[in-house]
């Protein structure tokens, strides 16, 4: 690990870790019934959390982790919210979250500045810089953390 953290990295990082404990915190406790009445028969709220989820997974495979959520299928390659299906349990999208927020964590302190900032057009969704990528998955987060926020204080 890099012994003196760039201060772009550490401003991903707090932002990161302040994510990793509110998008867990906000989800817990969802009652699989009160999932549908964001808008009855939708699964807005599933795949919104399924989809936060995912996207942590597709920067840890960016970044060579060869790590896949239980549901990956039903998020890969920016699928679209699917009304016909059950979507998992939001205890099933807790653990995924779990499990690879530590492990993406120290893949992004690895990271050096040619590493951040090296200019990329190699893949679509991948041109710009890495920390570009971060900033966006950073800010990504916080719309969704907001939202389900949201969505949680109606119910109540």
């Amino acid at each position: 690990m890099n012994s003196k953290i760039d201060i772009h990295t550490e401003k991903i990082i707090e932002s990161y870790d302040v994510h990793t404990s509110l998008f867990s915190k906000i989800i817990e406790g969802i009652i699989e019934r009160d999932l549908h009445h964001f808008i009855p028969g939708s699964n807005q709220i599933p795949w919104l959390i399924g989809s936060q989820v995912q996207l942590r997974y597709e920067a840890a495979s960016w970044m060579g982790i060869n790590k896949k959520q239980k549901a990956e299928a039903l998020f890969r390659n920016n699928k679209e919210v699917q009304h016909d299906i059950t979507y998992p349990s939001v205890t099933s999208f807790n653990e995924d979250w779990k499990r690879i927020s530590p492990i993406l964590r120290n893949a992004i302190l690895e990271l050096d500045d040619e590493d951040l900032f090296t200019y990329s057009e190699k893949e679509p969704g991948k041109r710009g810089t890495f920390y570009d990528l971060l900033s966006h998955i950073i800010q990504r987060e916080t719309n969704c953390i907001a939202m389900i926020t949201l969505w949680r204080g109606i119910l109540t």
